[in-house]
């Protein structure tokens, strides 16, 4: 991008294109993740509501305000993705292999504070 684009973007419109290319390595990292440990997801209970959630994601990627929009009924699919990662977490087994999902929901967050949806 050239320093021309940069001027005329919105505020907020360089994080939000920043943000679909670490969802893309998010979704990545989680798809391995899945697949890695189906088995211990299902016994946690949340592999069924994880597959949900990247399938909606992928399917939005390039428009990260649907998934990460809240409206005051229920909290966005971003929250809920992350709740379960935190859920996650809590087994040992499961929580050595989440770092790098966790260091791309944490630069995610940081620049979604700057878009504000």
């Amino acid at each position: 991008m050239n320093t021309n684009e940069e001027s005329i973007l919105k505020p907020g419109e360089r994080e939000s294109r920043e943000i679909v290319g670490y969802i893309q390595m998010l979704l990545d990292s989680l798809n391995d993740f899945m697949i890695k440990y189906k088995l211990d997801l299902q016994n946690l209970g949340v592999m069924n509501r994880l597959v949900v959630l990247t399938e909606i994601i992928t399917m939005h990627k390039y428009n990260p305000e649907i998934y990460m929009s809240s409206n005051s009924q229920k909290m966005s699919y971003w929250d809920e993705l992350v709740s379960i990662i935190q859920k996650i977490k809590q087994d040992q087994k499961l929580a050595k292999d989440l770092n790098d999902i966790e260091d791309l929901i944490n630069k995610i967050n940081e620049l979604r504070a700057y878009v504000r949806f």
